[in-house]
């Protein structure tokens, strides 16, 4: 696979990443405000916390599952 393409398929997929994170973090903090209604976090920092959690875990297993692919 040529170094273009890697490229274009790790942007397709953190675009797409990005877009569902958007579209699925008002529901989910307000889900998790709920279950932790004790800890008082701002609904903006828990949204940025919990799609800062999800891009960093999904672009290192996707990346570390591209490296040790063998060829």
């Amino acid at each position: 696979m040529s170094r273009g393409v890697a490229i274009f398929i790790f942007w397709m997929l953190g675009f797409t990443i990005g877009s569902v994170g958007y579209l699925a973090v008002p529901s989910v903090t307000a889900w998790l405000g709920t279950i932790l209604p004790e800890i008082v976090i701002n609904q903006a920092v828990l949204g940025s916390i919990l799609a800062g959690v999800v891009g960093s875990a999904v672009s290192t297993i996707t990346v570390v599952t591209w490296a040790s692919r063998s060829d």
